[in-house]
This record gives structure tokens, C-alpha cells and sequence, in this order.
């Protein structure tokens, strides 16, 4: 197990957690919540949108809060916890990293952030 690769790991899936959600309020929902049009005129369907929006970062976080305990706490974790943080961790980063860049069809920072993150914490992990 490298700690180091774990520590970058965590510090990538936290930093992505964080832009994600501050620049995605700042940039993208306040200015289309700003007028509400269609669907987004009600206030539910405004809240659940926000809450969905959210959600992939709680997932980097508390992916990247494991990944730290275990960096810094290995006797913590046997081999069964360390290889389903290597599986869902991993899957989380990698795919959220693919559909972004798929999605805009270009490097961006997040779908960097993100492979870097699944990167280490696989190599964190296992070598």
C-alpha cells in the first residue's frame, strides 16, 4: 500500500467534490433558477434539482473520507474493506470521470481531477 497515492487520491476526490458543487451553484444553477422556466417554475421540482445535482459530490467525499481513513489508519481496513474501497471507489471516480469527459467531449478539469483520483487510489491500493 502506497500512502502517498492515497493521500492524492483523497485530496483529488475531495478538491473535484468541492468544484463541483461551488462552481456548478455559482455558474450553473443560480444563473437558471434565476428565472424559472417550465418545469423549474416550482419550487419542489427546484429543491430535488439542486439535491440531485449534489449528490455525485457527497459520493467523491465520502470516497475520498475512506480513502484518507485508510491512508491514514491501513491497520483499519483488512483486505475485503480495502478491495470494496478499490471497487466502488474506483467505479465512482472512473465512471463520473468518463461520462464527464464524454459529455463534453473534452479534458476538462473535473474528468482530470477525477482520473487522477481513480488512478491513485487504485495504485494507492494495491501497487
Amino acid at each position: 500500500m502506497n500512502t502517498l497515492l492515497l493521500i492524492v487520491s483523497a485530496i483529488a476526490g475531495f478538491g473535484s467534490a468541492i468544484g463541483h458543487s461551488y462552481l456548478s451553484e455559482r455558474h450553473i444553477l443560480r444563473p437558471m433558477f434565476a428565472d424559472p422556466q417550465g418545469v423549474l417554475k416550482v419550487a419542489a421540482t427546484r429543491r430535488i434539482t439542486r439535491a440531485v445535482w449534489h449528490l455525485p459530490s457527497l459520493a467523491w467525499t465520502q470516497v475520498a473520507a475512506a480513502t484518507l481513513w485508510l491512508a491514514l489508519s491501513p491497520q483499519a481496513f483488512d483486505a475485503d474493506a480495502q478491495a470494496l474501497l478499490a471497487y466502488f471507489g474506483v467505479g465512482i471516480y472512473a465512471t463520473a470521470s468518463l461520462l464527464n469527459a464524454l459529455g463534453l467531449r473534452r479534458p476538462h478539469v473535473g474528468n482530470i481531477a477525477l482520473a487522477i483520483a481513480a488512478l491513485t487510489l487504485w495504485f494507492g491500493i494495491y501497487g
